[in-house]
C-alpha cells in the first residue's frame, strides 16, 4: 500500500495541515488511512482526540527513529494508505521513513527563503533515493498560497519555473491559506463535517483539498479508493 511521507526543514509551511487534508480526503473516498504522527508536538494526535475523527482513520504516535520502519511496514499491511508526518529537521527518523516510502511531499510557501529551505529536503530525498533499489517519487507542495496561478506574484512563478527546470515536480494544485483548514484542528472532524456557521468559504476549501488529493493520486498512478 502506498506510503506518503511529508517533510520540511522549515516550520510553519503547512506540512501537518497537508498531511491531515490528504488523509481526510482519502478517507472520505472510502480508503482506510493510517496517519503516523512523527512530529514531536504530536499535532495529529491532538486532532484525533477531538470529536469527529472518521472511523477509517487511525493515528499512531511514533517517537523512536529506530522503529519507524517497522511501524510503517506494519501500518501498510492494515491500511489502504499510510501518511507519515515527519519532524522538521533532518534526522535518522526522516531517512528511515523515506527508505520505505512511495512518495515524499515537501510543502513550502511561495518565497525564495522557503525555496532555499526546501532545497535541503529535496537533497535529502535524492540521497535516500540513490540508496534504494527503486527511485523515490517526490514533489513540492505549495501551501498557504493562492490556489489560482493567475494570482501568483511574478517572483513565485519564477521560483516554480526554476524548480521544474531543476527536475523538481510541483503539485499542480496549491493549498491556499484557509480558515477551514485551521478550523479542523480546533473544532475536530473534517472539511466534510464542518458547517457553514463554523467557517467561511467552506465549499471553496473543500474543492481545493479535493483537487489537491486528485493530483497526489495521479502522481502515485493510483485510482480513487472508491
Amino acid at each position: 500500500m502506498p506510503v506518503i511521507t511529508l517533510l520540511s526543514p522549515k516550520g510553519g509551511v503547512g506540512k501537518t495541515t497537508t498531511a491531515l487534508l490528504l488523509a481526510t480526503e482519502l478517507a472520505a473516498q472510502g480508503g482506510d488511512v493510517i496517519l503516523i504522527d512523527a512530529d514531536p508536538n504530536f499535532p495529529l494526535s491532538k486532532w484525533a482526540a477531538l470529536k469527529g475523527k472518521p472511523d477509517n482513520i487511525e493515528v499512531i504516535e511514533e517517537i523512536d527513529e529506530e522503529t519507524i520502519i517497522d511501524t510503517i511496514t506494519e501500518a501498510r499491511q492494515r491500511a489502504r494508505y499510510v501518511i507519515v508526518d515527519l519532524e522538521g529537521r533532518a534526522s535518522g527518523r526522516v531517512t528511515n521513513a523515506l527508505l520505505v516510502s512511495n512518495l515524499a511531499l515537501i510543502p513550502m510557501q511561495g518565497s525564495a527563503l522557503d525555496s532555499n529551505e526546501a532545497a535541503r529536503a529535496f537533497k535529502n530525498v535524492k540521497q535516500v533515493s540513490k540508496a534504494r533499489e527503486k527511485p523515490l517519487k517526490f514533489a513540492a507542495v505549495l501551501a498557504k498560497t493562492q490556489a489560482s496561478t493567475r494570482l501568483w506574484p511574478r517572483d513565485l512563478k519564477q521560483i516554480i519555473a526554476g524548480m521544474r527546470e531543476a527536475g523538481i515536480p510541483v503539485i499542480d494544485t496549491a493549498l491556499a491559506e484557509r480558515g477551514a483548514y485551521r478550523a479542523i484542528f480546533s473544532i475536530g472532524g473534517t472539511l466534510a463535517t464542518l458547517k457553514d456557521k463554523d467557517v467561511g468559504s467552506l465549499e471553496t476549501a473543500r474543492a481545493n483539498a479535493a483537487a489537491f488529493t486528485l493530483n497526489v493520486l495521479q502522481l502515485l498512478n493510483e485510482k480513487t479508493p472508491a
